[in-house]
């Protein structure tokens, strides 16, 4: 097999891109919620737990190692000087919504070509990845001697997600419904 460094410029610029948007949204969501904060990896409101799924459903393992670095440039220098620590927390980050949405789509029946994804099954994997999220972010932390927050830590990143979520979809929706031409009905 010869190697061809072409076929990588499309991967590498998507895992840049899907990088470069997470630390951004990260970065903003901190800046517009910062008073909603429950503890620095806890958020009430946390909008980029939307682009989780819709990453992983559109660029599949890219996007999980563009999510993992996404991850690894918002932690970076959070952890007291332990990097271990923060290429875990990173992996655990981008990985946990691969697992859960590759689950989804095995249980919800979403074809690989994603024919009839629909709302339902949007806020199926959104749910889905934010229970994981909770689920391994804290178990993660509580294993590691990390984690600061007892049982609302959990529900915080599961709440936060999910409403952090919602706000997105409703966002994007109403400006689809907006921007695309209305069908007449007949």
């Amino acid at each position: 097999m010869k190697f061809d460094a072409k076929t990588l410029i499309k991967p590498v610029t998507n895992v840049l891109g899907i990088a470069i948007a997470w630390y951004a949204l990260a970065q903003f969501n901190a800046w517009l919620f910062s008073g909603l904060e429950h503890t620095s990896r806890a958020h009430w409101i946390f909008l980029p737990a939307a682009f989780r799924p819709l990453i992983i459903l559109m660029f599949g393992w890219v996007g999980a190692v563009g999510l993992v670095l996404g991850a690894y440039l918002t932690v970076y220098g959070t952890a007291d000087g332990d990097a271990f620590h923060e290429m875990i927390f990173s992996v655990i980050l981008g990985i946990t919504p691969w697992i859960a949405v590759s689950l989804g789509k095995w249980a919800l029946n979403i074809p690989r070509t994603l024919a009839g994804l629909g709302a339902w099954h949007i806020v199926m994997l959104c749910t889905l990845c934010a229970s994981a999220n909770a689920v391994a972010l804290n178990g993660y932390l509580w294993a590691s001697g990390r984690f600061e927050g007892g049982l609302i830590q959990i529900v915080t990143v599961f709440v936060g997600d999910l409403v952090g979520a919602a706000l997105v979809l409703f966002l994007v929706a109403n400006v689809l419904a907006f921007v695309m031409p209305r069908r007449s009905s007949m």
